[in-house]
């Protein structure tokens, strides 16, 4: 299976950005690979709230257009 990576971190203050990406998409990754999927897209917002509705971050727009 087939599967898009989406992460966010809600500000470079409080998280550094690359390392939550890395351990956000480790962590993804250590739950889809032993079934056989595999992430083959990734999209990452910053500075977002997750309580910011999906059609108004970055990330989300652009993944939801994505064809996997």
């Amino acid at each position: 299976m087939r599967f898009a990576f989406y992460g966010r971190v809600s500000t470079e203050d409080q998280q550094d950005p690359q390392a939550s990406k890395a351990w956000q998409l480790s962590r993804a990754r250590s739950l889809i690979e032993p079934a056989g999927g595999e992430v083959v897209a990734e999209f990452f917002d910053i500075g977002l709230s997750r309580s910011l509705p999906w059609k108004r971050r970055a990330g989300g727009r652009r993944s939801h257009r994505s064809r996997l």
